[in-house]
């Protein structure tokens, strides 16, 4: 094995690994902020999309003022996003 396919190997389970970590992230922003929201506005486990994704960020940014979690999720998307570029590189995605 070359080191541009070790590099895209080791890029790409850093990718899944960022994925990972922010899901968890996100559940647990989800829980905070469902534990101060009435029962009628808390935020349910599944069916998630982009408005409901931006409330949550909303209402963590409201409740939580000085909280890292979102911080945290960026830096994570960030980091994963520029892994799977890395990963697309070694593995000559790019290429003709």
């Amino acid at each position: 094995m070359s080191a541009r396919v070790a590099i895209g190997v080791i890029a790409l389970v850093c990718t899944s690994i960022c994925g990972l970590i922010g899901s968890l992230t996100g559940w647990q922003m989800m829980d905070q902020v469902n534990a101060k929201l009435p029962k009628a506005e808390q935020f349910g486990v599944l069916g998630w999309y982009t408005e409901k994704t931006l409330r949550l960020h909303r209402e963590y940014r409201r409740l939580y003022p000085g909280g890292r979690l979102l911080f945290k999720i960026w830096v994570l998307f960030g980091l994963g996003l520029t892994c799977l570029l890395i990963s697309a590189w070694a593995f000559r995605f790019f290429s003709r």
